[in-house]
């Protein structure tokens, strides 16, 4: 897979599409949505959901199915 993550966030927000994600937050938990803006250029890179919902992009395990390569494995 040649697409990076962020790639793949910018792709779901620019066609309006849900994005549905595994996140690692000291355990796995779901979470889905309408990504409303990406946020690169700060120290620990976000999404901010249509619900308010902040997502930071490392905590980001799978999306859409997509799983990142050091999980791949699992």
């Amino acid at each position: 897979m040649t697409e990076t993550f962020l790639e793949m966030l910018i792709d779901c927000k620019n066609r309006g599409a849900k994005a549905e994600m595994i996140l690692d937050l000291n355990g796995l938990e779901r979470a889905e949505g309408i990504i409303q803006e990406i946020h690169r250029d700060v120290p620990n890179p976000y999404i901010a959901l249509n619900d308010g919902r902040i997502i930071e992009e490392n905590t980001i395990i799978a999306l859409n199915g997509v799983f990142r390569a050091a999980y791949a494995g699992c």
